[in-house]
């Protein structure tokens, strides 16, 4: 049975790349794949692999002597303290590649994998690559590397010298596809478009009739500006009061931002309610306690918490981000469980104009306001086909055309 290291360079959880990796190493340890992971961590995490043997876990540990600072992040806001990949110094990269690369020859001498799946072709992707020329490697394009190629040069001549070398790369949607192979010069041949998964055993539809005399809109995910979510708060407190309607804020965030955020919710005439980071069972059972999804961010690679929200029969709103209405297909666009709503015009990657955002909020209050008169009208969208076609997104099938 093959030997899978799987090579992640923040948390391995807590954001989309994270939950993604962790659910791939679900399904290896199903069909009884042998497994080693490399990982950034904070030295005062306490993380619980159960998919693996602790001694085929190679950390990588931030804030120690070694590594005097956070983790760095693939965005510059995470759910936990983190560092920017434009604030690393020249020092604090040379300590970061010698102790990525430390962790990566460990498990080459110790778990001597078959094949090695590696996330975000960023910095670290290529330094796996460098060290690496005999073993296969695979890597899974999360959109945010793409975002860091493109606001971080001082990397891009060190990520275009490994990456080129990658022997399969998975991107999210075509969208993602045509610009790995632009920006990276990546073979076409070599990149597969592969979306992303939801678990089925803990997102699916609630089994009972839901109360309809409240209406709840719940998002889930980081707390930060390009995630949208001051918009979301300031589109919501714009619709119409009523008692029977609430808001669920789910995810965590850090800094400024998140307080800003936080503020601006407290002081909502509407109902709205912070839930921190949960798990993904305890979100799953709070989808099921919802009716409608909304996601408002300004960027993602693709949104693994709508995959799970639609799994579990929520109506969504969602910005129209690239690549998810192609990723979702026809018959669900068709079938009016998701409402997308226009982007501002962007001033960069995540960024947008600030002109525009109150007209944008408009629409995004317009896009929930008839989601949740077509709940009140219609209920749950019922139909097999739509649902047939989400079910095919689960982890299972994923992992299948990765391995």
């Amino acid at each position: 049975m093959k030997k899978i290291l799987h090579i992640i360079s923040q948390y391995p959880g807590k954001t989309g790349s994270g939950v993604y990796l962790r659910a791939l190493m679900n399904e290896a340890s199903k069909k009884g794949y042998s497994q080693g992971l490399i990982a950034g961590i904070s030295k005062d995490d306490d993380l619980v692999l159960d998919n693996i043997d602790e001694k085929y876990f190679y950390p990588v540990v931030f804030n120690t002597e070694t590594l005097p600072f956070p983790i760095v992040g693939m965005s510059d806001v995470m759910p936990y303290e983190s560092t920017r990949y434009k604030d690393m110094t020249d020092e604090m990269f040379q300590k970061w590649e010698k102790a990525f690369s430390t962790s990566i020859r460990k498990a080459l001498n110790d778990f001597k994998p078959d094949i090695i799946i590696s996330h975000h072709l960023w910095i670290l992707t290529s330094l796996v690559r460098k060290l690496t020329q005999d073993i296969p490697l695979v890597s899974i394009c999360h959109g945010t590397d793409i975002r860091q190629f493109e606001m971080c040069s001082k990397y891009r001549e060190y990520v275009l010298e490994g990456c080129s070398g990658i022997d399969n790369v998975f991107a999210l949607n075509e969208f993602q596809k045509e610009k790995i192979v632009d920006i990276y010069g990546i073979d076409r041949e070599k990149i597969s478009v592969i979306g992303g998964g939801f678990d089925s055993d803990i997102f699916y539809p609630s089994r009972k009739k839901f109360v309809e005399d409240r209406i709840r809109l719940i998002y889930a995910g980081k707390i930060s500006y390009s995630k949208g979510v001051l918009s979301l708060i300031g589109a919501y407190d714009s619709l119409d009061t009523l008692e029977d309607m609430e808001l669920y804020i789910v995810g965590s965030g850090s800094g400024k931002e998140a307080k800003v955020i936080k503020s601006a919710g407290e002081k909502s005439k509407n109902k709205i309610v912070f839930t921190g980071e949960v798990s993904q069972a305890t979100l799953g059972d709070l989808f099921r306690e919802s009716q409608i999804f909304v996601l408002p961010s300004f960027y993602e690679g693709l949104s693994l918490v709508t995959i799970e929200a639609l799994a579990c029969g929520l109506r969504v709103v969602a910005t129209d981000i690239p690549g998810l209405r192609n990723f979702l297909g026809y018959n669900i666009n068709s079938s009016g469980i998701v409402k997308y709503v226009k982007l501002p015009s962007m001033i960069d990657a995540d960024t947008p104009d600030i002109s525009e955002i109150n007209i944008f909020e408009e629409r995004l209050r317009n896009a929930m306001k008839m989601q949740i008169d077509e709940f009140k009208k219609c209920g749950y969208v019922e139909d097999e086909e739509v649902f047939q076609d989400i079910k095919n997104m689960s982890w299972e099938n994923i992992f299948k055309r990765i391995i």
